[in-house]
């Protein structure tokens, strides 16, 4: 077993974190090699010396406190609020692009297209100034509504 695999272990074991089908095996392990008992020895006299240390100077405990929270709340305002900013400008600028696009392609007429206009049915309204015709145009795929002179 690694050497830092084994220290990570022992410390787990020692706070408490190890499951007990784990700390049995380790136990199972550690009878078999003197060199990882005597590492053991060493980590357990280190948390021990670690709890005494913290038991009779709280103060060690490292708190937080409203300045750290502060000083959290802008760094992330310092990183993530250009970032929104710049995210916001690319999406106007892929939205101005396109809209020029969409318009650019709608007014394109194309040259090897041929534009045909289908004669509906005669449908003449004949009023009393001008008479009308319907027809299909193709280019806009709609019929229209031609006065006739």
């Amino acid at each position: 077993m690694k050497s830092e695999t084994l220290r990570s272990l022992l410390i787990d074991k020692e706070l408490g974190e190890l499951a007990p089908e784990a700390v049995e095996l380790l136990d199972a392990y550690l009878a078999t090699v003197p060199d990882a008992r005597c590492q053991a020895d060493i980590v357990a006299r280190t948390v021990h010396t670690t709890r005494q240390t913290v038991r009779r100077f709280p103060e060690l405990i490292a708190t937080p406190s409203a300045t750290n929270a502060a000083s959290h709340i802008e760094v992330i305002r310092h990183w993530f609020a250009p970032s929104l900013a710049y995210a916001a400008a690319l999406i106007a600028v892929a939205g101005i692009a396109a809209w020029l696009g969409f318009h650019a392609g709608a007014s394109r007429q194309s040259v090897d297209t041929k534009v045909t206009v289908t004669r509906a049915p005669d449908h003449r309204y004949e009023g009393l100034w001008a008479q009308y015709q319907v027809a299909y145009d193709s280019r806009r795929g709609a019929y229209v509504v031609a006065q006739r002179q």
